[in-house]
């Protein structure tokens, strides 16, 4: 079914994406999820942090070896995470009948992520909303350097171009989709601190705490799989199967 990009129909595409990549989602949540959870069961992850940030408590580590696990957990879970997302963005890209014309781009892919981060970066410190017209105008980039022969730049320069006259569609629905995210992590999280399954954690070997970390890892990463979901959705939507990326430029 032919779709415009306005708002229902970028959060449609967004669900139909999560469907047709539905085993690589389950593979990507469960992996990234249960890491977590290993970090939370020998006290290297902080319920008060971001899920995937480390530390080690208690069990008499000196502070040493502490920042060494610390730093290991971090680099491992780091490295897992771009290449799970890889992996996941090629399957949301084949569920949309796309083929990647110019094999692997593994590193092309790590490279733009670090330069529209510090692009994003650059602009939410400005004035905060340079950062959103920048998030939303790059949206589509990933599809385009995953089925494409382009480099970094020309995939963000090619968003940028596909996404005129759909900034608020993109924004909106994102909005929606950001908002329907918070609520969820909100609910889980208080599931999991009113049943007191974090609160019993943070030493040096905790079930209980691991638990709570997964379970919360587990809407967190969903909540990437979503996004990353969006991404190709918008990209869909926006360069159409039988438009090359060059003609975005015509």
């Amino acid at each position: 079914m032919d779709r415009e990009a306005d708002v229902s129909g970028i959060l449609s595409q967004t669900v139909d994406v999560i469907g047709g990549a539905g085993r690589a989602v389950l593979i990507y949540v469960l992996v990234l999820g249960i890491f977590s959870g290993i970090g939370g069961l020998f006290g290297l992850v902080s319920m008060e942090d971001n899920l995937f940030s480390a530390r080690w408590i208690g069990g008499g580590i000196d502070t040493q070896t502490a920042g060494l696990f610390q730093g290991l957990f971090a680099l491992g879970n780091m490295v897992l995470f771009v290449i799970a997302s890889y992996f996941l963005l090629v399957q949301m890209l084949h569920a949309l009948g796309r083929s990647m014309s110019a094999g692997a781009r593994f590193w092309s892919f790590v490279g733009m992520s670090i330069l529209a981060g510090i692009g994003v970066g650059i602009g939410f410190m400005l004035l905060f909303i340079p950062g959103i017209i920048v998030m939303v105008r790059w949206s589509a980039a990933n599809g385009y350097l995953l089925s494409g022969e382009h480099s970094i730049t020309d995939s963000l320069g090619a968003s940028w171009e596909a996404t005129k006259g759909h900034g608020w569609s993109i924004f909106g629905a994102g909005l929606l989709l950001w908002i329907g995210l918070t609520v969820l992590n909100s609910v889980i999280l208080g599931v999991v601190m009113g049943t007191g399954i974090a609160t019993g954690g943070g030493g040096l070997f905790s079930p209980m705490f691991a638990l709570g970390v997964t379970l919360s890892s587990f809407v967190e990463t969903f909540g990437n799989a979503l996004n990353f979901a969006f991404s190709m959705a918008v990209f869909h939507l926006v360069a159409p199967a039988d438009t090359s990326v060059a003609d975005v430029f015509d």
